[in-house]
């Protein structure tokens, strides 16, 4: 199976591991589950491996246990933003910018241990300094790690990491789509195509899965480093990585959308009942358009990159739903400027917020 021609399906390794003592299936909560999405802004262990970037070595002397613990603290900090009366911890914790397995173990071991996080799961590829991962207190009942063939010449693609949930008998599978798309910095037309590529891959999985399930429910979430309106703040000069729904975008001029541009990529729509993973194609609802909030900010400018993007079983009104969005709006995560508190070197979080989706049973 593939994304169109240039995107490559692949099964990646990855390390999947429980801990501690596991136990048969037990919901936490029998009304809600709640998935937190991190960027944790190059969060790398206090081991040398040789891949890490020059500022986290701890050969150099920049980087040393200490400082990778109080990093470890400030993102259980960032997460457990959104429970300030000490309410219980998400049940599913996706990260983006992680070295490995070892910074998912010391965070369920160490400062997140309340959250009970007996599952764990790294993406690829190995020869990416940072990849994705998951902390789960929900046992998977499936793993995979999804590769591009290439990342349109700016260096090694990043993994899409897929983890499978059975909700109990009578329930539908819940199945979570980890994502770290390309960054913008050689410019946003320029490294379009890389994020298009990352984008057809999801939407082929899911149009593939939904065909062998029409009853699963989907969840996109992680740095997408684009906004769900992305083709509007490009004025429709050129194709996006997330399109629009269709009827709910056209050109500045207001003339039609080529369909080479629509084809094969994720659909966003702004309207929960346009939503539809079929034969049309896969589109996917986006809840940022019930916030005001941001997630990222660039010289000012205030972004949505990070997000969650669900299929149409989670909003068609049957079994599990979408409830809540929230991105955290702790004011210890913000500067002076009420920007993300970037991590400098000695102290801050990450360049990016939290964000928080709830399903209600």
């Amino acid at each position: 199976m593939r994304a169109r021609s240039f995107a490559v399906l692949a099964l990646a390794p990855i390390i999947l591991s429980g801990f501690r003592c596991s136990l048969p299936w037990q919901s936490p909560d029998s009304s809600e589950i709640l998935i937190a999405s991190y960027n944790a802004h190059n969060l790398f262990d206090d081991i040398d491996d040789g891949g890490e970037y020059p500022e986290f070595s701890v050969a150099s002397g920049r980087w040393n246990e200490g400082l990778y613990r109080k990093r470890l603290d400030n993102v259980a900090e960032a997460i457990s933003s959104f429970f300030p009366d000490g309410g219980r911890l998400p049940d599913i914790v996706c990260l983006e910018e992680i070295e490995g397995e070892k910074v998912l173990r010391d965070l369920a071991s160490g400062p997140l241990k309340a959250g009970g996080y007996r599952w764990i799961v790294c993406g690829g590829p190995e020869a990416s300094a940072i990849k994705c991962g998951i902390l789960s207190r929900l046992p998977f009942a499936s793993a995979r790690s999804h590769s591009l063939a290439d990342a349109w010449g700016f260096g090694p693609a990043r993994d899409m990491l897929e983890a499978g949930f059975d909700l109990g008998e009578g329930e539908a599978r819940l199945t979570v789509f980890v994502c770290h798309w390309k960054s913008r910095r050689e410019g946003p037309a320029a490294t379009e195509p890389a994020r298009r590529a990352a984008s057809a891959l999801a939407a082929a999985r899911i149009a593939e899965a939904a065909e062998a399930d029409p009853k699963a429910c989907f969840v996109v979430c992680g740095d997408f480093n684009e906004s769900p309106d992305e083709f509007a703040r490009a004025k429709g000069l050129y194709a996006t990585a997330l399109m629009p729904a269709l009827g709910e975008g056209s050109f500045a001029s207001g003339g039609d959308i080529p369909e080479t541009w629509e084809e094969g990529v994720l659909r966003v729509a702004r309207d929960s009942r346009s939503a539809a993973c079929g034969a049309g194609g896969v589109t996917l609802y986006s809840p940022w358009s019930l916030s005001n909030g941001f997630s990222y900010a660039f010289d000012g400018e205030k972004e949505r990159l990070d997000g969650f993007l669900l299929g149409s079983a989670l909003v068609d009104g049957e079994g599990l739903e979408f409830s809540r969005f929230a991105v955290s709006d702790d004011e210890k995560l913000l500067d002076a400027e009420g920007e993300p508190s970037a991590w400098n070197g000695s102290s801050g979080y990450s360049d990016h917020l939290p964000i928080l989706l709830t399903l209600a049973r």
